[in-house]
């Protein structure tokens, strides 16, 4: 076996820690496998490890989790705060863990953390859509023959059980890797709830706080806990692993074309990635915006003119239009052609849209007054009926009810209309039927019958 083969075969979860004297320990320890083989695949694609996934059990209830020296340890919260016999969902509790793991990387909930926070999440929801259910997938007896299973096999039966779950979802109305809305609830509810899930694990980290600090303390001297060591991964939970990262990457692929970015160790957050994380990209975009204005600019000589005066130095080109805009009450990143954010609907702040560049706005409307000798003659007048033809109707001239009832009255009078609809009052502006002789907002009788 290779020296990268066994590389790949090294605990990507070292030791597992629970408290020995809470009521339910072994389940405890079972949860805290359960927790680290769902989020393997995503730790296997950024080659990172954790020393130690332990669970805590702090008094502050609002505490969820806890990342030491980036990676060190994880501490998470499996059980209640009120009830310590009462364990929490596994699905909160993995949210919590990816949350834990993208401060591998980042220490402060910044822009960035919150980029990659939002990649784990969205790949560990696609994990579920495909069927993936952590380790224990191949279940006891399926090595064929002794030898380590090829991965074209792995993809094949990971196809195979992305393919049963599609067809067990199909009609369900279910989001990616979520329960969805289900008939009879409120949207907005549901979003809501989400977003308060959020905001709760984000304050219920106690990463590179102060009590974050003295947890990290507290765990050096911690009793009645109990350690288990894991000595190498399975072979075939690897494949399988590697299989379902190659059909997460490829759908992603297939949806993003050109501006797909895999995720890898030294990008972990791959297409969600910032543009400050790509300085060769952003001062490539900066060099071709500088070139641009320099052609806009450039004229050619003129032999015969007299000589220009010296030009005043340049100004610096502005900087390019943000990529992504984050959320100020939910924090989620949303792309910048966003109104309104993905997670609860806030508009897009008033400074973010003041940085994008406005569309180039519809001519002004042409008078109504044009002589009619001109108008089939002019050449201009062709090209601007074809352009209000392109105009959409929302940007047309518009009237206020006054003006459009005497245009009415008008064209009633030039086709002959002997008997007008009705009277306009000349105390208030208000139109009455013609049967009516006092106007019904201000009482004044009409002037002529």
């Amino acid at each position: 076996m290779s020296h990268q083969a066994s590389t790949e075969l090294e605990p990507l979860v070292n030791n597992f820690e629970h408290l020995s004297d809470k009521r339910r320990a072994p389940e405890a320890l079972q949860a805290l496998r359960k927790i680290a083989s769902l989020v393997k695949p995503l730790m296997r694609q950024r080659n990172w490890r954790v020393g130690t996934l332990a669970e805590f059990y702090p008094p502050e209830n609002n505490l969820l989790g806890l990342n030491i020296n980036q990676g060190q340890k994880i501490c998470l919260r499996l059980r209640h705060a009120g009830d310590e016999t009462q364990f929490l969902p596994i699905e909160s509790v993995v949210d919590t863990m990816l949350h834990e793991l993208a401060h591998n990387v980042h220490g402060p909930h910044d822009q960035h953390f919150h980029a990659l926070w939002d990649k784990l999440r969205d790949e560990h929801q696609a994990l579920v859509m495909k069927g993936y259910t952590g380790e224990g997938f191949l279940g006891q007896g399926n090595r064929l023959g002794g030898r380590r299973m090829p991965l074209n096999e792995a993809r094949r039966k990971a196809r195979a059980a992305a393919e049963r779950r599609k067809t067990l979802q199909a009609g369900s109305g279910q989001r990616l890797g979520g329960s969805g809305i289900m008939r009879g609830q409120d949207p907005r509810a549901v979003i809501a709830a989400a977003v308060e899930r959020r905001q709760r694990i984000e304050r219920g980290c106690a990463s590179n706080t102060d009590k974050g600090r003295q947890l990290e303390r507290e765990e050096v001297n911690k009793k009645n806990v109990t350690r288990t060591t894991v000595d190498h991964e399975d072979e075939d939970e690897a494949t399988m692993m590697q299989a379902y990262i190659d059909l997460i990457q490829e759908d992603e692929q297939n949806q993003l074309g050109d501006l797909y970015i895999p995720s890898s160790q030294e990008n972990p957050a791959g297409s969600k990635s910032l543009p400050r994380e790509h300085p060769g990209k952003l001062l490539q975009r900066q060099r071709e915006i500088e070139d641009g204005i320099r052609k806009q600019t450039q004229t050619p000589p003129q032999p015969s003119a007299p000589p220009q005066p010296k030009a005043r130095p340049k100004e610096p080109s502005p900087p390019p239009a943000p990529d992504t805009w984050t959320c100020e009450i939910c924090t989620l990143v949303n792309p910048i052609n966003y109104l309104t954010c993905d997670a609860c609907t806030v508009e897009r702040p008033a400074h973010i849209s003041a940085q994008i560049p406005s569309a180039t706005p519809f001519p002004p409307p042409r008078s109504h007054h044009h002589p009619t000798t001109s108008r089939s003659s002019n050449p201009d007048n062709h090209r601007d009926r074809d352009r209000d033809r392109e105009r959409p109707a929302a940007f047309a001239p518009r009237h206020n009810a006054y003006d459009n009832l005497k245009r009415f009255e008008q064209q009633s009078q030039t086709k002959r209309d002997t008997k007008p609809l009705g009277w306009t009052c000349h105390g208030c502006g208000n139109f009455m039927e013609l049967e009516w002789w006092t106007c019904s907002v201000c009482g004044v009788m009409k002037a002529s019958s």
